[in-house]
């Protein structure tokens, strides 16, 4: 499912992020985490993390590739799950990988199960995933997204929600013109 409580954007200033509500209280709009905090949350968990799997690397469009309106990006991940699902939310491949060597702009996005192998512990009702360290996180200033742990579709097919929800908004700002989702 969905883990709010797990997923951050980060950014230099919390205020560029999310309200700051007075008396201490949490806001309602996102949870924000320092770049710094951010870094050592990465490194606690992304080297080797795909030790003894496939790595899957997917260019992708958001909206038809020839269109002006189309947005683009190239995920890494382990997961074949995503990989086939990608290829039914997006639009994916040779097309894309040539507006790339074109220099179209592309958010990096890099997905892990979080469980290389071989497996230290057993998997839970046969799905490969690192409950106890997911982490989804946002980089609106550099493109990019990083998902840790996590199966679940909205967290892992990151051209849906992640870019959709939370990057193109920011890249519509710095371009002048209005994500909605």
């Amino acid at each position: 499912a969905r883990v709010e409580s797990k997923t951050v954007i980060v950014t230099e200033n919390q205020r560029d992020t999310i309200p700051i509500p007075t008396g201490g209280a949490k806001s309602q709009l996102g949870s924000w985490m320092s770049e710094a905090d951010f870094q050592k949350a990465r490194e606690d968990r992304f080297p080797g993390c795909m030790a003894g799997r496939t790595m899957y690397v997917i260019p992708f469009s958001m909206g038809p590739v020839n269109s002006s309106l189309a947005k683009f990006g190239v995920q890494v991940t382990d997961s074949p799950y995503v990989v086939a699902s990608m290829g039914i939310m997006t639009r994916m491949g040779t097309p894309v990988l040539e507006k790339l060597a074109e220099g179209a702009e592309f958010v990096r996005c890099q997905h892990s199960l979080g469980r290389p192998l071989p497996l230290k512990a057993p998997l839970v009702n046969s799905w490969p995933c690192n409950p106890e360290k997911v982490l989804i996180s946002h980089l609106p200033d550099t493109r990019q997204i990083l998902s840790f742990g996590s199966g679940y579709g909205g967290n892992s097919l990151l051209g849906k929600k992640c870019f959709a929800l939370r990057i193109a908004p920011r890249i519509a700002k710095d371009e002048g013109w209005l994500a909605e989702h």
